[in-house]
């Protein structure tokens, strides 16, 4: 296998895990830091949206983040084996690129703890944004498990998360 996709509901633990993976040697994209691969478009005109976004329920409802699928295949088509790390509204339209999903999956309260205490990133920082995701989360998992990905439990300790992804891609 050569092509490995890691996703998860906001708070998952991807960014942290892709750096943790860079560490270690392995080629690794968080898909929301590759300048230009992701950005939000308006979900009625489909333009990108162009101005600082306001991450709340309002954002949310008129725009989604997506990634271009052209740039995608570019990166994986330049690259050895790649394990991309990173959730967007269009993943059904690339998730086929990749030899195997993995699914980082853990409870609510472990994710909203976590996006509540990341410096990093504001998705998720609102409350109406986690009433979203609360609503949202459980369809998404079973999307992504109905198409084939493995389950890693992400409410495990780090390094257990890491060495289990790692088991996963080897």
């Amino acid at each position: 296998m050569k092509n490995f996709y890691i996703t998860g509901i906001s708070g998952t633990g991807k960014t942290t895990i892709a750096n943790i993976l860079k560490e270690k040697g392995i080629q690794a994209y968080s898909i929301d830091e590759v300048p230009k691969l992701c950005f939000w478009v308006n979900k009625n005109d489909e333009k990108i949206v162009d101005y600082e976004a306001k991450l709340d329920q309002t954002f949310i409802n008129s725009n989604k983040w997506i990634c271009d699928v052209k740039m995608l295949k570019d990166i994986l088509n330049q690259e050895g084996k790649v394990v991309m790390l990173g959730h967007t509204e269009n993943e059904k339209d690339f998730l086929n690129l990749f030899d195997k999903i993995i699914l980082l999956r853990s409870k609510p309260e472990t994710f909203l703890k976590r996006i509540l205490e990341r410096k990093d990133n504001d998705f998720g920082k609102e409350k109406t944004v986690q009433e979203y995701l609360l609503k949202t989360y459980q369809e998404f998992e079973s999307d992504v498990l109905d198409r084939g990905a493995v389950s890693v439990d992400a409410d495990e300790p780090l390094n257990i998360v890491v060495n289990n992804i790692i088991s996963e891609i080897q």
